[in-house]
């Protein structure tokens, strides 16, 4: 089973108000159980300015084939060209296994909680 989210607490929330946290709601059933469809999540834009994604990090993305839509998935591999494999909780969501492995370019945040 995938690591759980936690809950936002008020420190999440005051990151929140101070714009180092942006909030996101999941569409989609792709992240279910963890996150079904309507949970409110934050995620940090700045979490990977010094270190890069790591296995296991769930992740809010730039789909590859549409720019403007955005998907939350979790990094299951780093390939050793650098680019990133990203799947799904759900097994019958779409991931990296229909639309391929992502640049780091793609990876807007680390998701850190999550409201509701």
């Amino acid at each position: 089973m995938q690591e759980k989210l936690s809950k936002s607490g008020w420190m999440e929330l005051f990151r929140w108000r101070l714009g180092r946290r942006r909030a996101f709601r999941v569409e989609g059933e792709s992240m279910t159980p963890n996150l079904p469809p309507g949970a409110v999540i934050f995620f940090d834009p700045a979490a990977y300015d010094n270190n890069p994604p790591a296995v296991g990090d769930v992740v809010i993305a730039r789909h590859p084939f549409q720019s403007d839509v955005q998907i939350v998935k979790r990094v299951a591999e780093i390939r050793e060209d650098g680019r990133y494999v990203l799947h799904s909780d759900n097994p019958a969501g779409s991931d990296s296994r229909g639309f391929g492995s992502m640049p780091r370019g793609h990876i807007l945040g680390r998701v850190t909680s999550r409201l509701k």
